[in-house]
């Protein structure tokens, strides 16, 4: 009987492995740090198209609107095991003298995930083919400068990461030497502990886990911040005979997966494989219930005007459409899959996010729940006002630069035939 319940229990896992796995990421670095290519590393396909700009303003404006582009991925292993992987990125950054306004768009992006949740466990009848747009993780590409962390990683790390996992990552890695990447490391690992910022220090609870999680956690701290080399081409190795994603120099090649130059395959390892669902659980279990307790219990973020301006800010996203491609997972490093977290905490957290705290605890009435769900129904209605309007905006800038590329047009092809007829007349 118990091999008939075991077998049953193997089944549905099975089956809910086969279904897929959802998983955001969100990207986030300056522009030229190698996001694009990052993504398509990761993916292993061209994902982001790397030859594509931002468009700069025409007039003398020193803000860059910060964009917001979402991508879905279909990846799939050696088992059977598909991950729909649903990446943002977000170009545009670093390009102002001024990136408040960036970090508040992407702060509205999360918080309005966040919203959406909070408003799906309040309906009577919930959707049962709602989507789970919560950004499980940040990673926060930083440019190597030998000076450790800038002005703006530390305002951002401060900023974002209380709503969202955030691992900083040093990009391009390969414009470093070894000496060099570890001198960064630790200017970076200073100022980290320097400013108290909240990273994704790979928590665990001590009391729980296993001796072989906790020497890989601990590894995995000791990596932070983790290095990265990505590269849209794959070419053949002369010397092992075998297909790699790398980079081409006069003195060689370089394997984006060997270890000896980065922590891509760890950092890839860390994302899809071992620490995919801990880095859920950790998002639902005590970033998203801190964020609804401190919704409910009437803080700041229930305020109308808030809520107003992050779902403004969420009209900035761009979907760039699904694809449905699959990827084979080649990696051969293993790391333990198992995490645990305080389950004592997480019940605690639960209970206070049950109260209502107007100067004393207690409980929510009938009416302040209506009267929350029905502001909450007409900031989603503003929002979907001001993205159709937005909609519109953009279509008509677009049909006058199609309009004005035709008058171009006319014009060159105007003057190649007169130019086409003084060389005859010339001749003659």
């Amino acid at each position: 009987m118990s091999g008939i319940i075991e077998a049953s229990s193997a089944l549905r896992k099975r089956k809910h492995l086969k279904r897929g796995i959802n998983f955001t990421v969100m990207v986030v670095g300056e522009s030229g740090s190698g996001r694009s290519t990052f993504i398509n590393t990761l993916c292993g396909q061209q994902v982001v198209d790397t030859s594509t700009s931002i468009l700069l303003p025409t007039d003398t404006s020193t803000e860059i609107d910060l964009q917001l582009r979402e991508e879905t991925v279909e990846l799939e292993d050696d088992e059977g095991v598909k991950i729909q992987l649903n990446i943002i990125d977000t170009p545009g950054l670093g390009l102002s003298l001024d990136n408040t306004s960036s970090f508040e768009i992407i702060s509205d992006y999360i918080r309005h995930q966040y919203d959406e949740i909070l408003l799906e466990e309040s309906r009577v009848r919930r959707n049962p083919r709602f989507k789970d747009g919560r950004v499980h993780v940040c990673i926060y590409l930083i440019q190597p400068t030998g000076h450790g962390l800038k002005e703006m990683d530390v305002e951002f790390i401060r900023q974002l990461g209380t709503l969202v996992n955030i691992i900083p990552v040093i990009c391009k890695a390969d414009s470093l030497t070894r000496e060099e990447l570890r001198t960064n490391k630790k200017l970076i690992q200073e100022d980290i502990n320097r400013f108290n910022l909240p990273i994704y220090d790979f928590p665990f609870d001590e009391d729980e886990i296993s001796q072989e999680d906790y020497e890989t956690n601990m590894y995995l701290r000791s990596l932070i911040p983790l290095s990265m080399i990505g590269s849209n081409d794959v070419f053949e190795d002369s010397e092992t005979k075998t297909m790699i994603r790398g980079r081409k120099y006069n003195w060689g090649t370089i394997d984006v997966e060997d270890t000896n130059f980065s922590d891509f395959v760890i950092l890839r390892n860390t994302l899809l494989i071992s620490h995919l669902h801990d880095l859920k659980e950790y998002t639902h279990e005590i970033l998203y219930e801190n964020y609804r307790t401190e919704a409910l219990s009437g803080g700041k973020n229930m305020s109308a005007n808030n809520m107003d301006s992050r779902l403004k800010g969420n009209n900035q996203i761009v979907r760039l459409g699904v694809n449905s491609n699959s990827m084979t997972n080649n990696s051969n490093t293993s790391t333990p899959t198992d995490q645990h977290f305080d389950g004592q905490q997480t019940k605690q957290i639960s209970n206070q996010s049950s109260t209502y705290q107007s100067g004393y605890n207690a409980p929510m009435n009938d009416n302040d729940t209506y009267l929350a769900r029905e502001e909450q129904i007409r900031l989603e209605e503003e929002r979907l006002k001001a993205f159709e309007e937005r909609v519109q905006q953009e279509l008509l800038l677009k049909r006058q630069e199609l309009l004005a590329r035709e008058q171009e047009l006319k014009e060159i092809e105007a003057r190649l035939e007169r130019e086409a007829q003084e060389g005859l007349y010339n001749e003659e």
